[in-house]
């Protein structure tokens, strides 16, 4: 007669819990006294040593419950079993394998091997705690695959947190590093006048308004210098309140009678002086360097076919229209791109490529002169005098103290400002010195040179030694007689590709 077959276990999940701790055997095994069955199944017993089974009857091979048939044939395990046994492989892949039972505890021995009574051990493949008792090893299996879940589900979380936060972080310091990035366009934008806020025209009367609210400037004056402004702007001629003429003849008288330290200089042909006004003070050197240089073009002959459209000194807004007009021919695609094709109306600055390309454009044959590192100790660039020396040199070789040359002034920019050299001292110990014609420089002082008293102190104005000279970047734009339409056309092609002599 078949035993009664042993208590049979909860389903996976199911029934109360105890706590881990309770059921650690420290590595020892303990019993446990089985508990009332929950449902009743016919399962496999002992008798006497002897296996028995209910005739014809299937049942799984981890907890012998009665299976179906059908179930039997597709696995020799109830659905608890083999899901039991699917969760232990992943808590636990060393122990997955562990032979027989789905769940993949051992049996440890036979009824009454260790303990003298007809009982079967197990053995936790987890934590190798030993049981009598097979429901108990599963509620206690299941306390294990909690854990393990809670800690993994604990873990997710807290990975999903940290990357969370990260993101936020991320996403915190791109928006901060594209408010800084748009901040600093912004600020590039206005220091070289293409912020949208207006150009020389709204320049002048916003800086005039501030005269007269400070009481620097009469109401009548404003008004006055208004209307004299417009009528400018019209007919595109610079009013010429900024310039002084005749600066260079009296450079000429002053140099015949100073017998210090001069031993010879060159001198352009004659220039006239212009300086910044309220309009286009702190962006328009570029432009007044460009008026400085076709005051002297104007007055040599052998530009007259060239220039024969340009009567007078244009003004700063018809300069802009000018240098676009070369860009719709095609010179320098990618400084005009910079610029978005448009200058006037702005406060942008210009430099020594818009130069080129206007002069190009007017058939005035001119070249840039790369100065793009220093040539000489501290920093300065003693190459860029003796390539100024040269350029003024030639076809003068006399015994002359003064060489009133038919030179053009040559056009000077560095970063952030650009001048006009309109002349080179050679002292009598070798050294040479520039002259500048500095935007900056307001006209009254100016004006102090055209003194026939003059003692040379107000020469300070105009001398550059090669000390003063310390910009880490020099270009410089030369004007050399004038270019035939084929040259243009070809120069043109060129510019789209616009590379600067460098100077080794």
């Amino acid at each position: 007669m078949a035993a009664a077959a042993p208590p049979l276990a909860a389903p996976p999940g199911g029934g109360p819990r105890r706590s881990q701790q309770a059921l650690r055997g420290g590595g020892r095994r303990r019993r446990h006294r089985a508990r009332p069955p929950r449902w009743g199944t016919a399962a496999p017993g002992r008798a006497g040593g002897c296996e028995v089974a209910a005739a014809a009857m299937l049942v799984c091979d981890g907890c012998g419950r009665a299976l179906p048939c059908e179930a039997a044939r597709r696995h020799p395990r109830c659905q608890p079993c083999q899901g039991l046994r699917r969760h232990t492989a992943a808590a636990r892949p060393e122990a997955a394998g562990k032979e027989p039972g789905a769940h993949g505890w051992r049996l440890l021995g036979t009824p009454g091997a260790d303990t003298g009574k007809d009982e079967q051990l197990y053995e936790c493949p987890i934590c190798s705690l030993t049981c009598t008792n097979l429901q108990f090893l599963e509620e206690h299996v299941d306390l294990h695959l909690e854990e393990h879940s809670f800690s993994e589900g604990g873990n997710m979380r807290d990975l999903e947190l940290a990357q969370q936060l990260q993101h936020e972080e991320d996403k915190k310091q791109r928006l901060e590093e594209e408010k800084r990035e748009k901040e600093e366009f912004k600020k590039l934008q206005r220091q070289y006048g293409l912020d949208g806020s207006g150009g020389y025209k709204q320049q002048f009367l916003k800086n005039m308004e501030r005269e007269v609210n400070r009481g620097r400037m009469q109401p009548f004056e404003y008004h006055k210098r208004k209307a004299d402004m417009m009528e400018s702007l019209a007919v595109g001629i610079d009013d010429g309140k900024t310039k002084t003429s005749g600066v260079i003849e009296a450079l000429c008288k002053y140099y015949q009678n100073e017998n210090k330290d001069v031993r010879r200089v060159w001198l352009s042909a004659g220039v006239d002086h212009f300086h910044s006004s309220l309009g286009d003070k702190g962006w328009g050197c570029g432009y007044r360097n460009f008026q400085m240089l076709l005051s002297s073009l104007l007055q040599n002959s052998l530009y007259n076919d060239c220039l024969r459209d340009i009567a007078l000194i244009p003004s700063i807004p018809k300069i802009q229209s000018m240098i676009e007009d070369a860009w719709k021919e095609g010179f320098d695609p990618h400084g005009a791109s910079h610029f978005n094709n448009r200058l006037r109306g702005s406060k942008a600055w210009i430099g020594a490529c818009e130069i080129y390309s206007l002069l190009t454009s007017l058939r005035i044959k001119c070249q840039i002169i790369d100065f793009h590192k220093p040539t000489g100790p501290m920093g300065t660039h003693p190459r860029l005098f003796e390539w100024v020396l040269r350029y003024y040199s030639t076809d003068n070789e006399g015994g002359t103290k003064v060489v009133c040359t038919s030179r053009p002034p040559i056009y000077l920019q560095h970063q952030g400002h650009s001048c006009t050299i309109v002349g080179i001292e050679e002292k009598k110990n070798k050294t040479l010195c520039l002259l500048l014609f500095d935007p900056g420089c307001p006209s009254q002082e100016m004006q102090k040179l055209l003194k026939q008293s003059t003692d040379g102190t107000g020469l300070r104005l105009l001398r550059r030694f090669v000390g003063g000279l310390k910009e880490k970047q020099y270009q410089i734009v030369a004007v050399d007689g004038i270019l035939t339409l084929e040259e243009k056309t070809a120069r043109c092609h060129a510019s789209q590709v616009l590379t600067s002599e460098k100077i080794p």
